[in-house]
């Protein structure tokens, strides 16, 4: 029971409660009225005050937030009654308005005296009527027909230029064959194409050059990496626990499992199963184990004299909040202290949905790799023999009675085996690859509502479920206990309107720089409206496998075969929950493929181009900015999967935090892994990431936001890692790039940005080469500091330096951080 409802309970004054009355009441004739002209306004299905409606019998006598409002049979002892009757002082409902009668209210008592009998029609327990847009069923609405059918590419374009010709406006041309190629290279695979790719592309002569492109790049390893570092900002991932102590954890083999997931085509609706409830599968596997790992990013508080189950209970909200926001896109946890303000979610629905996560232990499991596992084989079979012959050695060699088998120098040498086989067990066993995982308790723990979220105030039991606003859980097991299975598959399945439509929303998001949803992370009554709706259903419609709906192929393009580890997304058959053919569907169309460039005629019709007129400019995520600059310089190391590394860190920002961390650059290759792979603290971020808007990882982030400051330009310029990046640049143009400096300056700009440099361009670059080369002439020791090591033979310093500074100016290009 509540505590602010036992509190009213001691404190009704009985003596103004009427007498019940005599007769025998009928809900439907005697008690739905009053509620209905009486109490509806405020505990109805627009409105529900304190979690409680009145107008479904079903959650009557669920009560609110607060607990349960009657007791049937007990009608002295309801707190409904105590209410419209005035036995609170200060606590008459309704408060403003006609009140009840003592008739009316004796009606009220014998309802409930007689046992609070509801009626069993049909309906009864429906969801409270909704009219917001995004808690609608989702119907694939008809391809709207153009006047400019020949620019129209696939279904996306129709919806797209329908607009834009109510509003009497055109859209852009394609943007050049060059920026298209970049674009989606760096959208795809968030590395540029190589000048030979571009060189490949441009001499395709077939209609369906670019379809063939986007295929190839689909199936490309790194796709998996430049959308898993995407889907790791929504699951908050990181390699510490966060809070001031900030320790380290191994996470790793749940972020390789996102990219192998995303490179196989996981279909969405098992890649959000198995995350949110893998471990409940039957017979789960070793991936499916990892994958829960999207639930134990969480931080953990590792602080003394802090409260274990306090911390377990932040844990747990956060996993209600981050499923909420990445599959709902809801604010469910402003339900947490209170009934949501704006959208229908009461308080008690939130716990509902938090008692589906309260129940979980987090072990962290061993998962060593094949070669550990033979490791650890190889240890257990030499341990066990040198545990045999100590043991046939003590049987044969019997100790005389006063003796100790320490000076037995033949004993001696077989226990010192033993226990160095056994410390190196040890040691070894602390070094196999671990998961941090969910695994479903025997029993699950009681959930309670806490009354304004302390979870020191207990208040009524409640039971695992969903937001009756949305559809209703199917039946669940034979104990109708849902579990997390039952709420991933209800997520995913085919009555749920929010999954398909936030999910796309949020894809969208990524081609164009706004979601057709702009609040991606609110689909609630306070969230913007869809600037095409129709088309974001047609798309939820489509990715979700509505019946009647598939991915078409784009123009004259081939069908899209794939495989299971390295599809391209084919959904000609219809198959639903493919990311690979969203994507694909989004690429190639002729709205993804518009120019960029300004139109001022969109000015005053469309200023923030909304109607999608033109391509958006997108400057690179800060992972994707080092990516690109060291696959430009040819340093990137092109390794997938493994530990996470440590690039070289700018000096003195290791000791910005409460615990001085020790961050020591990676050898190898391992110096030179794509930014996915770099060590993340929570506390202490990598700079370069914090710099270009990377999120910290204590919550989920479903959308980062772009800045532009002048540490950024700082940073491009100074930062030790782009200094060695333009070094390795200019000694790459050196030894293979042309003879002459203007061809070398094309080679290098191509590497840069894909296209030849304007001639004002070229121009002005050799200029700067030559100044440089003067400068540098005239101080051979900043010639020696500045020039790479790696420069050909024959090579002087300053003209080593003068490239590499070249090579720093084109690092720090506008264009070359920005997705045109």
């Amino acid at each position: 029971m509540a505590v602010g409802w036992a509190a009213d309970k001691r404190a009704a004054d009985l003596t103004k409660l009427p007498p019940a009355a005599t007769a025998k009441v009928d809900y439907l004739r005697d008690i739905e009225p009053l509620f209905k002209s009486r109490c509806m306004a405020c505990h109805g299905a627009t409105k529900a005050l304190g979690g409680l409606r009145l107008h479904l019998p079903a959650q009557i006598l669920e009560g609110g937030d607060g607990g349960i409002v009657l007791t049937p049979g007990k009608s002295a002892e309801s707190r409904l009654v105590h209410y419209i009757a005035g036995a609170l002082e200060g606590k008459v409902m309704p408060p403003a308005g006609p009140r009840l009668t003592a008739q009316e209210v004796g009606l009220v008592r014998a309802w409930i005296d007689q046992g609070a009998e509801l009626p069993k029609r049909e309906g009864a327990a429906a969801s409270p009527a909704s009219i917001h847009w995004a808690f609608q069923p989702i119907c694939k609405p008809a391809v709207p027909r153009v006047k400019q059918a020949a620019w129209v590419r696939n279904p996306i374009d129709a919806f797209i230029l329908a607009r834009l010709e109510a509003k009497g406006l055109k859209p852009a041309q394609l943007a050049d064959p060059i920026t298209q190629l970049r674009r989606v290279s760096l959208d795809l695979t968030g590395l540029p194409p190589a000048p030979e790719e571009v060189d490949t592309f441009l001499k395709d002569p077939s209609p369906d050059a670019f379809e063939r492109a986007v295929d190839r790049l689909l199936t490309s390893p790194h796709y998996g990496e430049r959308w898993g570092r995407q889907w790791l900002d929504l699951a908050r991932y990181a390699d510490s626990n966060g809070y001031s102590i900030d320790g380290a954890r191994q996470m790793w083999l749940y972020r390789d499992w996102v990219i192998q997931a995303l490179n196989a085509d996981l279909p969405f609706d098992r890649f959000t199963i198995e995350q949110l409830a893998g471990d409940l599968l039957p017979n789960p596997s070793r991936e499916q184990l990892i994958a829960t790992g999207f639930h134990r990013n969480t931080l953990v508080n590792e602080e003394g004299g802090t409260d274990a189950e306090q911390f377990r209970i932040e844990a747990v909200g956060d996993r209600v909040d981050t499923t909420g926001a990445v599959w709902m896109g809801l604010t469910v946890g402003c339900a947490k202290c209170h009934t949501h303000k704006y959208d229908p979610l009461t308080q008690r629905e939130y716990y509902q949905l938090f008692a589906f996560f309260n129940s979980q232990d987090e072990p962290n499991l061993s998962f060593p790799s094949p070669e550990q596992s033979r490791r650890l084989a190889e240890l257990k079979r030499q341990l066990s023999e040198a545990q045999k012959a100590l043991a046939e050695y003590d049987r044969l060699h019997t100790i005389a009675k006063g003796e100790s088998r320490k000076d037995d120098p033949a004993r001696k040498l077989l226990a010192d085996r033993v226990a160095a086989l056994q410390k190196d067990d040890r040691e070894f066993a602390r070094s196999v690859n671990t998961a941090m995982v969910l695994r479903e308790r025997p029993e699950p723990r009681p959930t309670h509502l806490m009354i304004r979220g302390d979870f020191l105030r207990k208040g009524p039991l409640v039971r695992p479920n969903v937001p009756a606003v949305l559809p209703p859980l199917p039946p669940s097991g034979t104990d109708g206990h849902p579990t997390r299975l039952d709420l991933a598959r209800w997520l995913v399945s085919e009555k749920n309107p929010l999954t398909p439509r936030v999910t796309v929303n949020r894809v969208w998001m990524q081609y164009f720089g706004q979601g057709l949803v702009e609040t991606e992370n609110d689909f609630g009554v306070q969230g913007s409206l869809p600037t095409h709706p129709e088309l974001l259903d047609y798309l939820a419609a489509t990715f979700a496998g509505v019946p009647g709906s598939r991915f078409p192929v784009s123009g004259s393009a081939v069908p899209i075969t794939g495989n299971k580890q390295q599809g391209t997304g084919n959904r000609e058959q219809g198959t639903p929950w493919s990311l690979k053919g969203l994507h694909r569907l989004i690429v190639t169309s002729a709205t993804y493929r518009q120019s960029s460039k300004h139109r001022p005629e969109l000015k005053a019709v469309d200023p923030r181009n909304l109607l999608l007129a033109k391509q958006n400019r997108l400057r690179l995520d800060a992972e994707l900015i080092r990516d690109t600059a060291l696959a430009a310089s040819g340093l990137l190391s092109r390794k997938i999967g493994g530990p996470s590394v440590f690039p070289p860190h700018p000096p003195g920002t290791e000791a910005l935090t409460q615990v001085k961390r020790v961050w020591t650059p990676s050898k190898g290759e391992d110096r030179y892994r794509r930014g996915l792979y770099t060590w993340h603290w929570r506390s202490n971020p990598f700079p370069l990431f914090v710099t270009f808007d990377a999120p910290n990882g204590n919550v989920t982030c479903t959308r980062r936001l772009r800045s532009n400051t002048p540490n950024q330009a700082l940073m491009l310029a100074n930062d030790e890692m782009f200094v060695e990046m333009a070094q390795s640049l200019g000694a790459r143009a050196l030894r293979e790039g042309p003879s002459d400096d203007a061809g070398r300056i094309a080679w290098m700009f191509r590497r840069c940005v894909g296209r030849q440099p304007e001639p004002g361009e070229a121009a002005r670059l050799g200029q700067f080469l030559r100044s440089q080369f003067a400068a540098f002439q005239a101080e051979p020791t900043e010639a020696e500091k500045a020039a790479p090591r790696d420069r050909p033979a024959g090579v002087d310093a300053p003209t080593g330096a003068s490239w590499s500074a070249l090579a720093r100016v084109l690092l720090n290009l506008d264009e070359f951080i920005t997705r045109e």
